[in-house]
């Protein structure tokens, strides 16, 4: 099937099984209940948008099955980055992931069976192949099996922990994750591979029809879409050949946002894991930013690390590194910044 028809039935697909299936989950009656502390919202949400993004993405996959087993030339080998049995089990451990979230969504796990089952996937999913070959850097490349099955063990468990974290505003969550997929594409399609995998194009379509409720305020992604999407891109970054510098890249607005908070709260004293307010795009929030305003200043920093991501990826070599500290510096110190000014002002309203 020739890619002009073939990405836009994609789109069409994902999206529209996305938005139908998010649509159905509002009925289901889970619901995001307000707590006057960490939650933003005034009633109750329905929370398992997370199901309608992982349908639209896995009915493409789905129909893609059926595709290459009529015609194998129609789709080829690389409709998602990585080989046949790496995908298998990037594929298994997403779903996985979404189902302890849907669980914690609908019946509240209990947070230590919880931490083990996260663990047991995040360990598992590494030692059957889902893990980075090497760790490349200026000073030289490690290589040592073991260290990169633990390295990559943990960046599925803190990066799924952190994504989790940034979903407490309309689109945030979702929608940088949604431009780290477009980015992980086009670092593909500008780096060695030289092609945009068609099933990236799925979930970034399915994440779409998602956010055209989401961002009414009528559905959220839920544990089950926070889990299931981002171990989904955990995985998929971390099999297609791509350097880590450019898969830290292309995650920074989330990694950046998530550990100077959690630095933040550990030098306060304060527990890591209880609810909070204390993440930058919170404090915007309690300074009267609505979710809008601050889903669109993180796509912004997610396009542009997405476009710097590519960059790197293109020019190869050292590049990734750089362009990896270069962003990583100034996120930070605007982190800082905004704490700083959100707090100052937040005293100036408690004066007034």
């Amino acid at each position: 099937m020739p890619e002009l028809i073939l990405y836009p039935v994609i789109c069409l697909l994902a999206g529209s099984v996305s938005y139908f299936v998010c649509q159905l989950s509002r009925r289901w009656r889970v619901l995001d209940m307000p707590d006057g502390q960490r939650k933003f919202q005034a009633a109750p949400v329905p929370r398992l948008g997370g199901a309608g993004i992982l349908a639209g993405f896995f009915a493409v996959i789905f129909l893609a099955g059926i595709l290459h087993t009529v015609n194998p030339v129609w789709l080829g080998n690389d409709f998602l980055p990585g080989g046949v049995g790496a995908v298998a089990v990037a594929l298994a451990a997403s779903l996985g992931f979404a189902a302890i979230g849907a669980a914690d969504d609908i019946s509240d796990l209990n947070a230590l069976l919880k931490l083990v089952l996260l663990l047991a996937i995040c360990i598992g999913a590494p030692l059957l192949g889902v893990a980075v070959p090497t760790l490349d850097s200026p000073f030289g490349d490690l290589t040592a099996p073991a260290l990169m099955i633990a390295g990559s063990a943990l960046w599925l468990l803190v990066f799924t922990n952190a994504a989790n974290f940034m979903d407490g505003s309309n689109g945030l969550a979702i929608g940088v994750l949604a431009f780290m997929f477009a980015g992980l594409g086009a670092s593909l399609l500008l780096g060695e591979a030289g092609r945009f995998p068609p099933g990236l194009i799925a979930i970034i379509a399915a994440s779409a029809g998602f956010l055209i409720i989401n961002m009414r305020g009528q559905i959220y992604a839920g544990d089950i879409g926070a889990f299931g999407v981002s171990a989904l891109f955990a995985t998929l970054a971390m099999i297609s050949g791509l350097s880590v510098w450019t898969i830290a890249t292309l995650a920074l607005p989330i990694l950046i946002d998530t550990l100077m908070t959690l630095v933040l709260r550990a030098k306060r004293g304060e527990s890591l894991f209880t609810a909070h307010r204390d993440h930058a795009y919170q404090a915007l929030i309690k300074t009267g930013w609505s979710a809008w305003e601050v889903a669109i200043l993180w796509w912004g920093l997610a396009a542009a690390c997405a476009a710097c991501a590519s960059i790197g990826a293109g020019g190869g070599g050292a590049l990734p590194f750089a362009l990896f500290i270069c962003l990583a510096i100034p996120l930070s110190v605007g982190w800082v910044i905004v704490q700083r000014s959100c707090g100052q002002m937040g005293a100036r309203l408690v004066q007034i």
